[in-house]
């Protein structure tokens, strides 16, 4: 056999290891057709109009959060803690990489990397409403980031924020400023507040994987362009990494959108 065979082979055993380790992630936090069928369930429920005669304002806010913790749990690797009291506020979801999820990755020799989070704990907000939010509740929750130090957090709502994935309008507008703001300050700490919608919950009951849609938001807040762009349209392809993230932002300029805004 020759030399050049024998790189071949050898290229294809080293893919064939790493795509071994890949499986062995996806096969912890792809679902089954039965936790398709149970979330399908609550999102027909979230999906209900709200009838203020026969529900509750927290009836109709506990439906969006039933969902959010079915999520979170089949995300194997996360455990979540809801409504966490603090001295002056009250936090909706206290999200925490678990025992469960660190042994795992240890025991399997998966790469943390695998895990679209950097930190081992992120914070949700859960809004229930009809119609998108508005820059006072992004700021809210922002507020609350930095008062906790955490710099990955999700709001879960029905049709997301006004603004859009291109502008720096409005309340998306403020999730892109935001990160810039706090990524030009001393410490640089890279910063997301990513929105989830219905739209998004219709993707995970189609198979597309909650680390699957962090990713390709994150990349949507890098890049100004809609996320849809960044999501696989064949999951199970071996492709490599085709996409670099360059991302360089004037603190000045950061600093005078800063005092703009906020």
């Amino acid at each position: 056999m020759n030399k050049k065979m024998d790189n071949f082979n050898l290229r294809e055993y080293l893919d064939q290891i790493v795509q071994n380790d890949l499986d062995k992630f996806e096969g912890f936090i792809k679902w089954t057709e039965n936790d398709k069928k149970q979330f399908k369930v609550l999102l027909e429920n979230l999906k209900q109009p709200y009838d203020k005669t026969v529900e509750t304002t927290k009836s109709k806010g506990d439906r969006l959060e039933e969902l959010v913790e079915f999520i979170i749990k089949k995300s194997y690797f996360f455990e979540i803690f809801k409504n966490v009291k603090t001295e002056t506020n009250e936090i909706d979801e206290v999200i925490v990489l678990s025992d469960r999820g660190k042994q795992a990755m240890k025991s399997f020799q998966l790469s943390r990397e695998l895990i679209p989070i950097d930190e081992d704990i992120f914070l949700g907000e859960c809004k229930n409403f009809s119609s998108t939010l508005g820059v006072t509740y992004v700021g809210k929750f922002y507020s609350l980031m930095v008062v906790t130090g955490i710099s990955f957090g999700i709001i879960f709502t029905q049709k997301g924020l006004t603004g859009d994935s291109e502008g720096y309008k409005d309340a998306y507008g403020l999730t892109k400023v935001l990160r810039m703001v706090e990524k030009s300050k001393k410490d640089g700490k890279d910063f997301y507040i990513l929105t989830f919608t219905l739209e998004d919950y219709e993707k995970m009951l189609q198979g597309i994987t909650f680390f699957e849609i962090i990713k390709a938001k994150k990349l949507e807040l890098q890049m100004a362009s809609d996320y849809i762009h960044f999501i696989k349209e064949n999951r199970h392809d071996a492709e490599a990494e085709v996409m670099k993230i360059m991302e360089c932002v004037p603190n000045k300029i950061s600093a005078c959108m800063a005092g703009k805004i906020l």
